[in-house]
């Protein structure tokens, strides 16, 4: 379906505003980052960013949704796009735990607005790319079951195990900034419990 010169420029806009905020919800806790400072970065009018979103909860789904479409994307490349299915589940070890620690702050921020006043419009958007992504995750599982992997448990399960094992990481890292924690040990840590636990 064609679109319009005037909707790619309000996407591309739309879009350029979210790596903007997102780059400020990074490094700043969600509540403290103001539209203001949101239309000062990104070089636009207030009145231009609220022509685009209704606020800065609205921004927020969007940046969320942008950053899972951007992961179902890379999952579909490297890992639905690989030959090799012990090297595709790492790739997608990889790609899910650097996913939960640039989007933790926002996915806590968003679980913090789950209220009765908050617009069931963006908690339905969440949801559907939730459910392609693990619509994408069970593919490639299915896929390493076909290649002669063999797991002791099915797809659902292996990946809740995997998110809570990524995500339980992550909140550590939250909760114990002082601590040690490395990628690179988070990695093999997630590794060596689902290649001799889940994935074994």
């Amino acid at each position: 379906m064609k679109i319009s010169r005037k909707e790619a420029e309000k996407s591309f806009k739309k879009d350029f505003v979210g790596k903007v905020a997102l780059e400020l919800f990074s490094h700043s806790n969600f509540d403290r980052v103001s539209m203001d400072e949101i239309a000062r970065e990104a070089e636009f009018g207030k009145g231009t960013i609220y022509k685009l979103f209704s606020g800065k909860e609205e921004i927020l789904v969007h940046v969320i949704c942008q950053g899972i479409e951007n992961l179902c994307r890379d999952l579909q490349e490297q890992c639905l796009g690989s030959s090799d299915a012990r090297q595709a589940l790492e790739s997608l070890l990889e790609l899910e735990y650097d996913f939960y620690a640039e989007y933790s702050n926002l996915v806590l921020a968003l679980v913090f607005r789950q209220s009765d006043d908050f617009d069931p419009d963006y908690l339905q958007r969440i949801r559907e790319r939730h459910q392609q992504h693990s619509d994408l995750l069970e593919q490639i599982f299915e896929r390493a079951r076909n290649a002669g992997m063999q797991f002791g448990t099915d797809n659902l399960e292996l990946i809740r195990g995997m998110e809570a094992a990524i995500k339980g990481l992550i909140i550590n890292h939250i909760e114990k900034p002082f601590l040690d924690n490395s990628r690179a040990k988070d990695l093999q840590l997630i590794n060596a419990m689902l290649w001799t636990g889940l994935l074994a």
